[in-house]
């Protein structure tokens, strides 16, 4: 390997860390959009509309609605 470039065992840590921190965000961003998609039923968003902007099926929009999941 070259003077300075990163070792096999670097990538691994950089690309796991990376990932842990990824996982982080997208748990964040998760309960964020289900704290939206919760509050946009409770102001009378019709569903067919929560399902177009979020990309849901109208079944994980039901099952956020009801608090089943997050």
């Amino acid at each position: 390997m070259a003077k300075g470039q990163p070792t096999t065992a670097d990538l691994l840590a950089i690309y796991a860390g990376r990932r842990h921190q990824l996982i982080h965000e997208t748990e964040e961003v998760r309960q964020q959009l289900a704290d939206a998609i919760r509050a946009a039923a409770a102001e009378g968003m019709a569903q067919v509309a929560i399902v177009k902007a979020t990309g849901y099926t109208r079944e994980q929009v039901r099952l956020i609605v009801a608090g089943r999941t997050r």
